[in-house]
């Protein structure tokens, strides 16, 4: 018995010792350093095996997730948070039974913010029985998506069906989702550009194991939950962040004053795409503008229906949306509205208060000027047509705004953009906002002067503008996209100087400030047209 007890005694105190020695001195979490070799140990690896062309690696591991490859260059991405100085924990491991891997560079004697920034790349060996490969491990601070066609073919104009991995960067727990997805080309002049931009729908397979797809509903990176996502290819504008900083200004300012369930407005997320195993650069991925974007009752959903027009080109406009069939019915409320816009100044003067949302016609006018936005004079804008009371209203919501901020259209050049400095002293011509404000309708004059002042406290203050080109800025060039791009899309727009930009930016509110004190004044500068 006392045997026992002193057995049990000694059990218990080695118990208690066990436990203070894991709070006191808790295992440390496996970390990249401890695969990195010495160059001894690298040489004793190499030693008996010989080096193959041999694909050893089908798949790298870290934290149990397999990681996008650029295979031509046989170079692993792993997305990390930039705005974090310590190494994440977690090590790699080879999808492929019988294959260990090392790192023959330690990441973890380097600065890690510096190693993003840079796109410093690290040596990894698999090794395999008697044989080695050397591959290469990049890290990033944007989010990386992934794409796979079933067929291994280019996502072209056609669907075309595969899978998608989204991998987050800022934390690694739960950091990846999975879908399967199809894809096509889209954008329109921007089909030229050898970069493309794709529409992405995501699928799930149907529990019942028929193999029919349903709609994956999914939100990346804080937006809207969907199955539907645009990734846009940034190809022309150089600076990678005009986009970005027009629309995220729209959604803070002309978005904000639309009463509707729905958003007026769209977001956009930094990433970098990979196709079949092909790196393809930095992306925008948006939220597309439609009919859930607005709140729109569709056709066939409790009436009356409600429209949304786009703008494509110069007199040429398309009803989006699926339509059983399009009828000029459709099409006559924009009729009637673009012949008010064509008519004498009484009737004008009359008629397009009920026809419009003058309030949000004054602010598209107002934010054009502000971000020179020249591409959306007569082209990339939306018309919701709202049902409002007894009534139709349409609103306007400018889109695709990478032709801002002295961005013009140089259809000679490769990318076929160009700098302007005449048109940062005009005035961008749109004629809706122009005439509301030389006709005075509704005092839309005071109105604009009034609403400048007020927006020039917030997204149109020299704060609000320099503030959010650094923090593009910090994203696009610090996470080591800029430069990637650059490198692989060499006719492409590359323009890191965002000094230049934020004192554009700034001149132009100066500019606005002095100009906007008459409105009507204003419509005697000379007009940008297309």
């Amino acid at each position: 018995m006392r045997n026992r007890r002193t057995a049990l005694g000694i059990g218990l105190f080695l118990l208690i010792c066990g436990l203070l020695r894991f709070v006191c001195f808790p295992l440390e979490k496996p970390d990249m350093g401890t695969q990195a070799l010495s160059e001894t140990e690298a040489e004793a690896l190499k030693e008996n095996r010989t080096e193959t062309e041999e694909e050893l690696l089908t798949g790298l591991l870290f934290s149990g997730e397999e990681l996008p490859c650029d295979r031509a260059s046989g170079t692993f991405y792993l997305p990390l948070d930039m705005e974090e100085e310590d190494w994440e924990d977690g090590t790699f491991a080879a999808a492929d039974a019988g294959v260990d891997v090392y790192l023959l560079d330690n990441p973890l004697g380097d600065d890690k913010r510096e190693a993003i920034r840079a796109g410093r790349s690290y040596r990894l060996v698999a090794a395999a029985d008697d044989v080695f490969r050397e591959y290469a491990v990049v890290f990033t601070g944007l989010p990386v998506m992934e794409l796979k066609t079933d067929t291994g073919e280019e996502i072209r104009y056609d669907e075309i069906f595969g899978t998608l991995r989204f991998y987050e960067a800022d934390t690694k727990t739960d950091w990846v989702t999975e879908s399967v997805m199809s894809g096509h080309i889209r954008g329109g002049s921007s089909r030229l550009n050898p970069k493309k931009s794709f529409k992405i729908t995501l699928y799930k397979k149907n529990q019942t194991g028929s193999g029919s797809l349903r709609d994956n509903q999914v939100s990346f990176l804080g937006m809207r939950k969907d199955d539907e996502w645009l990734l846009y290819a940034m190809y022309s504008e150089d600076t990678k962040v005009r986009d970005k900083l027009s629309l995220d200004i729209w959604n803070e300012s002309g978005a904000l004053e639309i009463d509707s369930n729905g958003f007026y407005g769209y977001h956009m997320e930094y990433i970098e795409v990979f196709l079949n195993g092909e790196y393809r650069g930095i992306y925008g991925l948006m939220e597309p503008v439609d009919y859930k974007q607005l709140d729109l009752t569709k056709e066939h959903e409790a009436q009356p229906v409600e429209y949304l027009y786009k703008q494509k080109d110069p007199g040429v406009f398309e009803l989006k949306g699926s339509w059983t069939a399009q009828t000029e019915e459709d099409f006559e409320l924009l009729n009637t509205y673009l012949a008010c816009l064509e008519g004498d100044d009484s009737v004008f003067i009359e008629e397009i208060g009920n026809l419009i949302d003058i309030d949000n016609a004054l602010d598209v006018w107002l934010y054009l000027q502000a971000v020179l936005g020249m591409d959306n004079i007569e082209r990339n804008i939306f018309y919701p047509a709202v049902w409002e009371g007894d009534q139709y209203r349409i609103r306007f919501l400018p889109w695709d705004m990478d032709y801002t901020w002295g961005n013009v259209h140089d259809f000679d050049a490769g990318n076929r953009t160009r700098f302007s400095e005449e048109i940062l002293t005009m005035r961008i011509a749109w004629k809706l906002g122009d005439r509301l404000i030389q006709l005075n309708v509704d005092g839309a004059r005071e109105k604009v002067k009034d609403r400048w002042k007020e927006l020039r406290q917030t997204v149109y203050s020299d704060e609000w503008l320099t503030e959010h080109i650094d923090s593009y800025a910090h994203q696009v060039v610090d996470s080591g996209a800029f430069e990637r791009d650059e490198a692989l899309w060499v006719n492409g727009g590359h323009n890191d100087d965002y000094e230049s930009l934020k004192k554009l930016a700034c001149g132009r509110m100066s500019f606005l400030d002095e100009q906007l004190a008459d409105p009507l004044a204003y419509l005697d500068l000379e007009g940008y047209v297309e």
